[in-house]
This record gives structure tokens, sequence and C-alpha cells, in this order.
């Protein structure tokens, strides 16, 4: 039982949070003020741009495209920083669970461990892909359009920047064209780092609730073998089980609107991004169709996260709940089993992660979300 490999899930939430400044055991508001004030003037930009041609259906469906990511990502690192006080809280709580002497047998270290790894790798294997896109979609005008510029010297229209923003003078020659180009470029990490940050945090500590969830049914199992210590270890498992309550309901208050607005959010961007993939499947260069797929697949990746998150934490209540009805509960003495028939009576009410604290996210979610946004793909088709 290794603890140092378990330690690695924090250890990469804090390099990530650490470059934005917002790491909540370590705030740094001289970072956070610089990048969510770049980023505020260039969403500012972005929506002026908008409105100058919000009569042409196309142009504003291409400037959505990356004006909402922009906002959520926006959203995301001021909503973090909102919040440090309660993820300072939560995370000093769940480093209480990184010590060996708090699982007994190796099955409740492999139960913690199991969701432990599945937050590491989803973080390894998300993150080069959100940093893909952000980096294929950065560059995409040097791999279509820039090209025709070189026919095109001295016209600006042959100019095209990376994002759709309202510049207040015209781009006449390369110079100015590269000084525009390179200003965009703190775009890509911004967004990279706070869109994945502020869910790599979320992943971290809900499977953690997942992982102790997994533990205590483990030590539900294993008390009712040993008669010994009823006393003790009821005692402990009964104030475990609140615990882990409380943290999930925190858990829950801190990202509920966040994640009502990323629901949102990724079901308008998979349908403009999907409009984008058609276009470019019938006209356009093969480098835009896969730079518009390697986004969509980022938000999509986004999505499920959120989805199998929540699905795991209703199968955990659930299991959970079993544990305590299959102990030998009736052969406890009389105060102990009123104990654990309270814990098995709140256990049948599983825990959830919600959008809003009305929609429940579970994998049927996913299918809902990605069909949802189909409907309005088809719709939006029909419009342009």
């Amino acid at each position: 039982m290794d603890i140092s490999k378990a330690m690695e899930l924090l250890t990469l939430n804090q390099r990530v949070f650490a470059v934005m400044g917002v790491w909540p055991l370590s705030i740094d508001d001289r970072i956070f003020t610089f990048f969510a004030g770049y980023m505020a003037i260039h969403c500012c930009l972005e929506y002026a741009e908008l409105i100058q041609y919000i009569d042409n259906l196309e142009y504003v469906v291409s400037n959505l495209t990356e004006t909402w990511t922009h906002t959520m990502s926006l959203f995301k690192l001021s909503a973090c920083r909102y919040n440090v006080n309660q993820l300072r809280r939560m995370l000093l709580d769940i480093e209480k669970d990184y010590m060996i002497d708090k699982y007994e047998t190796p099955e409740e270290w492999q139960a913690f461990y199991k969701y432990n790894r599945i937050g590491y790798k989803f973080m390894k294997i998300s993150l080069p892909v959100i940093i893909m896109a952000a980096v294929m979609y950065y560059l995409k005008p040097l791999t279509g359009q820039l090209s025709t510029s070189k026919a095109l010297a001295g016209n600006s229209s042959a100019y095209v920047i990376p994002y759709r923003t309202r510049l207040f003078f015209e781009i006449t020659d390369l110079r100015t064209y590269v000084m525009v180009y390179l200003y965009q470029m703190p775009v890509v990490p911004i967004v990279s780092l706070s869109y994945s940050g502020t869910d790599y945090l979320l992943i971290t500590l809900l499977f953690h609730v997942c992982g102790q969830l997994a533990v205590l049914s483990q030590q539900i199992k294993n008390t009712m073998v040993h008669s010994y210590g009823y006393s003790h270890k009821i005692s402990q498992i009964v104030t475990k089980h609140v615990r882990l309550i409380r943290l999930a309901k925190a858990i829950d208050k801190t990202y509920n609107l966040l994640l009502l607005q990323q629901i949102f959010g990724v079901t308008l961007i998979i349908c403009l991004v999907g409009y984008n993939v058609i276009v470019n499947w019938q006209s356009g260069p093969l480098i835009h169709l896969f730079t518009y797929l390697i986004y969509i697949s980022a938000m999509l990746l986004v999505l499920l996260s959120y989805c199998f998150m929540g699905d795991c934490l209703m199968n955990e209540s659930t299991s959970l709940c079993d544990a305590f009805y299959n102990c030998e509960w009736y052969n406890v003495p009389p105060q102990h089993a009123r104990n654990l028939l309270m814990c098995m009576a709140r256990a049948k009410v599983p825990l959830a992660l919600t959008a809003g604290k009305f929609y429940i996210l579970s994998l049927q979610s996913f299918t809902d979300v990605t069909k949802t946004s189909i409907a309005i793909l088809s719709v939006l088709r029909k419009f342009l």
C-alpha cells in the first residue's frame, strides 16, 4: 500500500491550479487578477464583435463557438476564487484520509485506491486533449487562411486572427498582425487550465467521496465479521457516514450552479462545433475538420466526466445501503442496532451530484444532453 501513489492526484491538481494562482491552499491574487482581468477584457471584445455582426447568423454561430467557451472558462476561474474557503475546508478534510493507518485491510485500501486511480488516469488523458484542442484552435488561421495572405499581401482581409474580437484599428501589415496574434496567445493556457482545473478538483473531491463510501462498505462487513469492539467500531461507522454525507452535500452546494452553467454551455458548444464539423466535412481544409473534431471530443469528455462521477456517487451510495442491509444488524445489541438502522434509512436516499439543485447527473444525463445537442443541431442546419 503506497500512499505516495494516491497523493499524485492532489499533486497534479496543485500544479494545474498554481499556474492560475487559485490553488485553495495557496492563493496568489496577483496571478489570478492578471488572468481574470485579461480574460474579462478578451470576452468583452468578443461580445462587441458579436453585436456588430448580430444580423449574420452564420457569423454568430462561428463567434459563439469560441466566445461561449471563453466565457465559461472565465466563470469557472472566478467561481473557484469565490469558493476558495469552501474548497480549502474540503481539501483539508480529505487530507486526513491520505494516511495509511486509516485502512485496516488491503480490501479497504483497494476500494479507496481504485477511485483515486480513475481520477488520476482521467486527468492524464483529458488534459492533453483539452490543451491540444486549445492550441490547434489558436493555430487554425496559420493552417488555412494565412496561406492566402501571401497572395493577398497588403489586403487586411487576409489577416485572420485566432479569435473573433472587436479591434478598433485595421490590420494592414504583417507586423501588426503578429502583435495581435501574440496578444491573443494567453487565451490558450487560460482556457486550458481554468476550464479543466476546476473540473479536476471536482473529480478529485467526488471520487474521494466515492472511494470512502466503498471503504465504509468494507468496514461494515468487517465489523460484522468480528464481534468484538462493537461500540467503538459502530460509532466510527456512524461518524464517518455523517462526515461523507456532509462532504458530498458541500461539494454539491459549491458546484451545482457551476455545473448548471456547464451543462447548458456544453450542450450549446457541442451543437455549434458539430455544425462546424459538418461545414468543414463538406468544404474546408482537412486540418480544420480535425481541429473541430478534437474540440468536440474535449467537450464530450468534460460532459462524460460530470455524468460518470454522478453515476459513481449514486452507485456507491446504493452499495452502502446494501452493505447496511446485509450486515447482521439484528444480532447486535439494541443501542447499536438503532444506529445502524438510522444509517440504513439515510442511505436509502442516494447521494447525488446535481446541476442547479434539480438536474441529477448520471450516465443517463449524458445521453439526454447529447440527444438535445443533436436535436438543436438539426434545427440549426435548417436555418443556415
